[in-house]
């Protein structure tokens, strides 16, 4: 069983948002704990996006990454099964994205990189955006 999600990065000028599907592990103590310590800027994003649809997120983007604590690399369909390259996907803004991510991807989250910091949702149960990082605080000290 996979937990399918999206992972895109938001214009912070006119608010349209550019995403990759994700198949498996895409849950928040999960994605959301690798997306806020591994993926922290634009840039890096912005790479991230570049390889295209994922099988797994990893902590690395390849094998050569210099990324520090990072241990598992990301699987890409293109760079490593040698698939067609699935390309970003463009959307007028992240609400559409969430409208649509049940019915395209089946995702059960929604993660989107918004001016510097990483928000969430869930598609099939939509609340709102929320910041990763803070909710990933409030599950640790509910335990």
């Amino acid at each position: 069983m996979s937990t399918r999600g999206v992972i895109a990065f938001e214009n912070p000028d006119d608010k349209t948002c550019r995403s990759i599907y994700v198949h498996f592990d895409m849950y928040l103590d999960g994605a959301g704990i690798t997306l806020t310590q591994h993926y922290t800027t634009p840039e890096r994003v912005e790479k991230l996006l570049a390889l295209g649809g994922l099988s797994a997120l990893g902590d690395k983007l390849s094998k050569d990454d210099p990324e520090p604590d990072a241990q598992d690399v990301c699987i890409a369909y293109h760079r490593d099964y040698h698939e067609e390259y699935d390309a970003p996907d463009e959307w007028e803004s992240a609400d559409k994205l969430l409208e649509q991510a049940h019915h395209m991807y089946w995702a059960e989250y929604v993660y989107v990189f918004r001016n510097g910091e990483w928000v969430f949702d869930t598609p099939y149960q939509p609340k709102g955006w929320r910041s990763v990082k803070q909710t990933l605080q409030e599950l640790q000290e509910e335990k």
